[in-house]
C-alpha cells in the first residue's frame, strides 16, 4: 500500500482509462443497457448485481493489462455462486447506506466511503458479502478515511451532475472510463498491486 494523495488517484485513473478507452467505453454502454433492461421487471432486477459483477471483473482485467474485448466477462456474475453473493451484497449495501442517510446523513456518508471497496473484494477475492464489507472498511481506514472520502464525493458529484444538469450527461458518459478506473486505482493501491498504482503521467 503506497502513500498516495487524493488527487493522484484521479491521474492514475486517467492513465488506466486511457489504455483501453474505447473498449471500456463500449463495455460501459453495454453493461448499462443490460442493467436498465433487467431492472424493468421485478425478476430482472435480481440479476442486476450479477451484471455489475461482470463489469467489475472486466475493469480489473483491463487495469491489470490483461487482454480484454467488448462484451468481456459478461457471464462472470453467474459463475461459482457469485449471483447470490452479489445479490446479498447489494441488499446489505443499499439498506445499510439508506438507513445511514436517514440517520442524520453522516452515517450514510461514512458507510458509502468505507464500503466503497467492498464490491471489488467480492469479485476479485471472492469474499463473502459481509467479509468484503468488513475488509473494505479496514482498508479504507488504512488508506486514510478523509482522503478516500474526498475521492468518493468528487466522483459521486461528477456522475450525479447528469441528473441535475441533463445537458452534461453526454460529456459525463465519455468520462466514465476514467471515473471507473479511479475507483480501481484506489482498490489496487489498497491491495498493494503496484502494477496499476504507478502514475505514468
Amino acid at each position: 500500500m503506497k502513500e498516495i494523495r487524493a488527487e493522484e488517484y484521479f491521474s492514475i485513473g486517467f492513465e488506466l482509462g486511457k489504455r483501453n478507452y474505447w473498449t471500456i467505453f463500449f463495455n460501459f454502454l453495454i453493461y448499462a443497457v443490460l442493467c436498465v433492461c433487467a431492472a424493468i421487471t421485478a425478476v430482472g432486477i435480481l440479476i442486476v448485481p450479477a451484471i455489475l459483477v461482470g463489469f467489475i471483473k472486466f475493469l480489473l482485467k483491463a487495469a491489470r493489462g490483461e487482454e480484454v474485448d467488448v462484451g468481456d466477462s459478461l457471464s462472470a456474475g453467474f459463475e461459482n455462486g457469485m449471483w447470490w453473493k452479489a445479490l446479498l451484497f447489494s441488499i446489505i449495501y443499499i439498506v445499510g447506506i439508506a438507513l445511514g442517510l436517514m440517520l442524520l446523513i453522516a452515517p450514510g456518508l461514512y458507510l458509502s466511503t468505507v464500503w466503497v471497496l467492498g464490491i471489488y473484494l467480492l469479485v476479485d477475492k471472492e469474499m463473502l458479502p459481509t467479509e468484503a464489507l468488513g475488509k473494505s472498511r479496514e482498508l479504507v481506514h488504512q488508506l486514510g478515511f478523509w482522503k478516500i472520502f474526498a475521492v468518493v464525493i468528487a466522483l459521486t458529484i461528477a456522475t450525479e451532475l447528469t441528473s441535475i444538469i441533463p445537458i452534461l450527461g453526454l460529456f459525463i458518459i465519455f468520462l466514465m472510463p476514467f471515473i471507473m478506473m479511479t475507483y480501481i486505482a484506489v482498490y489496487e493501491n489498497a491491495i498493494s498491486n503496484p502494477s496499476t498504482t504507478t502514475n505514468e503521467a
